[in-house]
């Protein structure tokens, strides 16, 4: 019988639990923090206690670093200017 699952793979490698990468990559306690704080005031707006209005963007997905790290700054800086009347996430 011929050959037919798999016949342009080189090789394949497994992916890190997630419970592996959040040990390499935990986050520091300044980024912990703000983490924290982003997720009550986005309880806060999602249960009317923050008039504010919650904004969930971003690209699905990146193929371009730079362009990311470019559209990010954009981004921060919108959210900077906007943040009395939107939180951007």
């Amino acid at each position: 019988m011929n050959r037919t699952s798999n016949l342009h793979i080189a090789s394949n490698v497994a992916l890190p639990t997630p419970g592996n990468l959040c040990a390499e990559i935990a986050p520091t306690e300044s980024q912990a923090a703000f983490i924290s704080a982003s997720r009550d005031e986005i309880c806060q707006i999602i249960f009317g206690q923050d008039p504010r209005f919650l904004v969930i963007t971003g690209p699905c997905s990146l193929h371009d670093p730079e362009a990311g790290l470019e559209y990010g700054a954009k981004l921060a800086a919108l959210a900077e200017e906007l943040k009395d009347r939107l939180f951007i996430v």
